[in-house]
């Protein structure tokens, strides 16, 4: 219950007084159910009094008929008072979850697949709603039922009242029982509705590769597997639930019994009149509602704990920020970045990536990194944008370890674009400005990117939609389309990985143009296979195996025996480093 009191405590306090008028009208209304017996069993009394009973009967029947009236009224407030803050709450929680994981890291986010996220998001804050909503309810108009309805039963009969409490007390007890399983069973549920949900977001998104393979019984069999795993969690779930609510039927059903058991002889005897005794009958029977509807409200606090563990370790998890909450500020020029010995491995991994790797750019140069596949290339350059913290002291910018650099502003001051540059599904304009509203940005880094001559060919310009992850656009495209993504940003440093890579050459070497003729011109990092994107760089760094084996100008490299002249002998030959020169 520890989790249901933070989350009650963070959340659902705020909207106390929401909270508070729901209560007031919650115990009217159980005070108005609670009376209504009271003016049955008074009429029921007078019928024995003949001709003089007239009046009171039809008092009784009166009060009866208006306090019915009323109760629908204040009932129906009592739950808006407490499904709205419920709304609101879900709102929060998103907004907070959305904020979170924006925070987090990729080493934590990687944790889970993306499909079990959106049901953590979804499905898991769904039932916080329940919990802030219609649990609360729930409890709280057991709470007034039994409280009021037990007086009034106390006050008819303290001996029928003890008599009625022995059924239900038995009941919740055998309940308990069924607790802890319901719990696993709930966590269950939330596991493969996540692998499920995982696995349909994955298929949609590869629809077109499980087409091209004619791998569609594959991924349907794959499917219908989880679809299964889940079918049996959620009948698995039902069966426990249903155990509750006849089991406190059945309680309410002997309570029946014991009353006219007891309660009959009392009534013959003179203890109690026919009236009590029917008010006394109807009393338990309104009961057995609330205590029915308890039923299913223990199975949702037990399914509402169950998401809170899965959202709190999203939630509450500190996120990798070891500068801590006032870190220092990155340099607003273009900086000197120094990397020492670094060596590096991921969170999850069991071996290093990166082995003692040591180099530098000046301020306003470019670095050039150029190696094989799975050489760390991209880690190296995931390690300077902090997508993963290096260890201490080996990343220094302008002398300052990049450790302490706040890292939203280092993050706002540098800017890397991706091997696999992810597009929004919206316009060409609003993926490379990201919301921003700059049309002369817009169409001077169209220019840079080489981007501005196939935009004007498409049909809407830069208004025209992009489909999901850029499917609209050609290889070439999406790859300059997350160029200019980059330029457009006001950054000091400049990291492009491979991002020339699906260009010919004539839009490489104008690419590489307009970087070099950017003014002031940031400190640029860049990664490539082809040796012709970077014999511009002020020093070019060859990377094998994880570590730096080579490095130099492009003319120094080719004039020495090595991985780079290889490299550039094997691309001269087939006419990959077209305008490369030795």
């Amino acid at each position: 219950m520890t989790l249901v009191l933070r989350f009650a405590r963070r959340y659902m306090v705020p909207f106390w007084h929401w909270y508070l008028a729901g209560i007031v009208f919650l115990v009217l209304t159980n005070w108005i159910s609670v009376t209504i017996p009271l003016y049955v069993a008074e009429g029921i009394d007078a019928i024995a009094q003949g001709e003089a009973g007239r009046p009171v009967i039809v008092s009784s029947a009166l009060w009866v008929a208006g306090l019915g009236v009323l109760v629908i009224g204040i009932r129906t407030a009592s739950r808006l008072l407490f499904f709205t803050p419920g709304r609101l709450v879900e709102a929060n929680v998103k907004h907070d979850l959305f904020v979170r994981i924006l925070e987090h890291q990729p080493g934590f986010l990687s944790n889970w697949p993306t499909g079990d996220l959106i049901s953590r998001v979804s499905s898991d804050v769904g039932m916080l709603r329940l919990l802030a909503g219609f649990t609360a309810l729930g409890v709280f108009n057991t709470i007034s039922a039994l409280a009021l309805t037990g007086s009034q039963m106390l006050r008819i009969s303290p001996f029928l009242a003890g008599l009625a409490a022995l059924p239900l007390l038995f009941s919740f007890l055998v309940i308990q029982v069924f607790m802890r399983e319901l719990h696993r069973v709930t966590q269950e549920l939330q596991q493969v509705a996540g692998e499920l949900s995982d696995h349909a977001l994955s298929s949609y998104q590869g629809i077109a590769t499980i087409q091209t393979f004619g791998a569609e019984d594959a991924f349907e069999e794959a499917f219908e597997k989880h679809n299964q795993a889940y079918l049996l969690a959620t009948l698995k779930r039902a069966n426990l639930r249903t155990v509750f609510g006849p089991i406190l039927t059945l309680g309410a059903a002997v309570n029946v019994f014991l009353l006219l058991r007891y309660g009959g002889p009392m009534a013959m005897n003179g203890e109690l009149t026919v009236g009590e005794l029917v008010a006394f009958v109807t009393l338990v029977a309104y009961l057995t509602g609330p205590l029915r509807g308890m039923s299913f409200i223990i199975a949702l606090v037990k399914q509402s704990q169950a998401s809170l563990e899965r959202i709190d370790v999203v939630l509450y998890a500190e996120p990798d920020r070891p500068e801590g909450p006032s870190g220092e500020a990155p340099p607003t020029h273009p900086p000197a970045i120094e990397v020492h010995d670094l060596s590096f491995r991921y969170p999850d991994g069991d071996h290093d990536v990166l082995h003692g790797v040591s180099l530098s750019v000046p301020a306003g140069g470019t670095l050039g990194i150029v190696g094989p596949t799975g050489s760390g290339k991209t880690t190296l350059l995931r390690v300077l944008a902090r997508l993963y913290n290096p260890p201490p002291g080996t990343v220094r910018v302008d002398g300052h370890d990049v450790r302490g650099f706040d890292l939203d502003a280092w993050r706002d001051a540098m800017t890397l674009v991706p091997q696999r540059a992810y597009l929004f599904s919206e316009s060409v304009r609003s993926n490379i400005l990201l919301g921003a509203d700059d049309d002369a940005k817009l169409r001077r880094v169209l220019t840079l990117a080489a981007l501005d001559v196939d935009v004007a060919a498409l049909r809407d310009g830069v208004e025209t939609q992009v489909g999901e992850a850029g499917v609209t656009l050609s290889g070439g495209q999406r790859q300059r389309t997350a160029l200019a993504r980059g330029l457009a940003r006001g950054q000091v440093v400049l990291m492009l990985d491979d991002v020339l890579s699906a260009v010919d050459h004539r839009t490489e070497q104008q690419l590489v143009d307009a970087l070099k003729s950017r003014s002031p011109r940031p400190t640029t990092v860049i990664v490539a296979h082809r040796v012709s994107a970077l014999q511009h760089a002020d020093v070019i760094a060859v990377m094998e195996g994880g570590r730096v084996v080579d490095s130099g100008t492009h003319a120094e490299l080719v004039a020495r025996p090595g991985l780079y002249r290889e490299i550039w002998r094997r691309q001269t030959e087939t006419g990959e480093s077209e305008g490369v020169h030795g």
